[in-house]
């Protein structure tokens, strides 16, 4: 994973990488990062079907462990839920599928915004903007959520 984000040159190809993901997956179904891993590995190869999957995987194995609940709070699951949801907008965004990526990012909003979440919104926002500058060529909101991450300290 680390070779991946910062010098993907030097990781595994996509298909040993895979193949050595697939036999941990095999032994440990549930092992979430293995999930994560292989997302990765798919947006490497363009895969769009197998990175979908492998971050739905992801989510999926870290509610169903209670990872994201023993670190979190009570408020584990609802924080999974709605970075799940938030992941799966720039998926579709970086996959140049922007009406379902402005679906997955209204359900995030909405989740973020009964959690009183305000850096899943700021997240949000930021792809809000990627989204409007896609379909409309627009900075208005880019100048709303530059500000806003000031504000909350974010980069």
């Amino acid at each position: 994973a680390s070779l991946l984000k910062n010098n993907e040159t030097k990781a595994l190809t996509p298909t040993s990488l895979q193949k050595e993901l697939n036999n941990l997956l095999k032994f440990n179904p549930d092992f979430a990062e293995a999930h994560y891993l292989s997302y990765l590995n798919s947006l490497r190869v363009q895969d769009v079907f197998s990175s979908t999957q492998s971050l739905l995987h992801y989510f999926d194995r870290l509610i169903l462990t209670g990872a994201e609940s023993k670190s979190n709070g009570d408020e584990g699951y609802g924080r999974s839920l709605r970075y799940a949801a938030l992941n799966l907008a720039a998926l579709h965004c970086r996959f140049g599928h922007y009406q379902q990526a402005e679906l997955a990012l209204q359900e995030a909003i909405r989740i973020a915004q009964e959690s009183n979440d305000h850096v899943c919104l700021q997240h949000c926002l930021s792809w809000l903007c990627i989204l409007e500058q896609k379909i409309f060529d627009s900075c208005v909101l880019l100048e709303h959520s530059v500000n806003k991450s000031l504000h909350f300290g974010l980069p």
